[in-house]
């Protein structure tokens, strides 16, 4: 994504894994996996090795005191959110067409809670109101208006109460929602992501061995493939187990827990400008893994049974690296935890926060949309649900009109259930009432 966060975001292994963003996230750039299977992998051979030997920083034969991860005592908080930049220059391809609607036809409004949207939207706002107020939210999208035309909604969400019913009776208040298409299609697709939470340790163990690195001060470092970085390469800010850093880092931020029951946030913090390639098509290549086998679950069960070896060289099949900074986990002002930050460089929210292609949607802009949601993980099917989130985050898998990824959230749950999200999914946009009508949006 072309943000700092996160996105953290689930997609295929074998064909949709982007790598991570920018979350400068580059929002993050990739997603972990699209779960399609939860059965052992396709592959024979357990290496019996001292698991210290293999990893690339223990080539010396006792644990020096240099092991010991250094992690800020005093994790800064995030930046302070910064006014909206440039709006996206790329045309879109396709024209959108829309459809005045009233509430009463979006299906489940009457019995959605809006109140993940309510608090996404307000953290748009902290963005828009530094902006130019005549600006275009996006100069090829004229018809979402000037952040004028949003102004009005943000002076009056910050004196909205906490309940279901406060926050649905503002969006009907302030905006008009309308029904999206293009020319061709009238759905899309939805897919998850999330924020990883893995356990840490301050010194590496035959379990939590792998290092989670801080940006490097020297910049030949920022340069080298993943096979040449270790631990020696940048402070180390804590040790976890292998499978766990290598997908924090392709989702682009997670959350750390260390045993006396800290937590922070491991933010991006930049790559080593290498390509991503995806560890689950090369073992499929190699006939390994079969292709309904390609998961996170399935490649962490590979990598137990073939030992700190061939798990190493496998990591280092994806020369992409990415590096993190701490930050603490803050809560908002409305009680709210703070999630990391998208392509719009504001706190992701749980359920209320969807990244998007910004040819078609600008940054902080509301969608209703009616999809089917897993409830629990391995609940492929899903249930019909309508929500409604803001646009915070892109990707590079995030391509066309109507085709979405949604956060879930930080945790084990979380990325179980985004793990597998995929669904068909019917768009609607909301825009301040002043400037809604029916025609093309591009």
């Amino acid at each position: 994504m072309s943000s700092k966060l996160t996105r953290l975001r689930i997609r295929n292994l074998l064909t949709t894994i982007r790598p991570m963003r920018y979350f400068s996230f580059g929002a993050l750039y990739s997603v972990l996996f699209l779960a399609v299977g939860l059965t052992g992998c396709a592959t024979s051979g357990i290496e019996d090795n001292n698991p210290w030997s293999e990893t690339p920083y223990m080539e010396d034969e006792a644990l020096g005191p240099s092991l010991e991860a250094r992690p800020l005592t005093y994790p800064p908080e995030a930046p302070d959110i910064p006014a909206p930049r440039s709006p996206q220059a790329d045309p879109p391809e396709d024209v959108i067409v829309n459809t005045p609607l009233w509430y009463d036809n979006l299906p489940g409004w009457a019995d959605a809670d809006t109140r993940p949207a309510l608090a996404s939207f307000r953290r748009s706002c902290q963005s828009w109101v530094k902006a130019d107020p005549d600006a275009f939210l996006n100069k090829n999208l004229l018809d979402y208006g000037t952040y004028r035309d949003w102004l009005p909604a943000c002076a009056k969400v910050k004196l909205i109460g906490p309940s279901e019913k406060a926050a649905r009776d503002f969006f009907e208040a302030e905006f008009a929602p309308l029904s999206i298409k293009t020319l061709t299609e009238e759905t899309g697709t939805l897919t998850g992501y999330y924020e990883p939470e893995i356990d840490v340790r301050l010194r590496p163990d035959e379990t939590y061995r792998e290092p989670i690195l801080a940006k490097p001060t020297n910049p030949s470092v920022m340069r080298q493939p993943r096979s040449e970085i270790n631990a020696n390469s940048s402070r180390v800010i804590a040790y976890g187990r292998p499978i766990d850093v290598f997908f924090m880092q392709i989702q682009g931020s997670g959350r750390l827990r260390y045993p006396d029951g800290r937590s922070l946030r491991a933010a991006y913090a930049g790559n080593n400008g290498k390509p991503y390639t995806s560890i689950g098509r090369v073992l499929v290549e190699r006939g390994e893994m079969k292709l309904s086998q390609a998961s996170k679950q399935s490649i962490e069960a590979w990598m137990e049974r073939n030992g700190p070896k061939k798990t190493r060289a496998l990591m280092n099949e994806n020369p992409r690296y990415i590096f993190f900074a701490e930050q603490s986990v803050a809560i908002d002002a409305f009680g709210i935890e703070e999630g990391p930050r998208g392509a719009m460089e504001v706190p992701l929210t749980e359920m209320g926060s969807i990244a998007v292609d910004p040819r078609y949607h600008p940054y902080g802009t509301l969608m209703w949309l009616e999809t089917k949601l897993p409830q629990q993980g391995g609940d492929y099917k899903g249930q019909e649900t309508g929500l409604l989130v803001s646009a915070q985050d892109t990707g590079k898998a995030i391509r066309g009109a109507l085709r979405g990824d949604l956060f879930f959230g930080a945790g084990d749950d979380a990325g179980k259930r985004a793990g597998v999200m995929k669904h068909e999914v019917r768009w609607k946009i909301l825009v301040p009432k002043s400037i809604a009508r029916s025609q093309p949006v591009s």
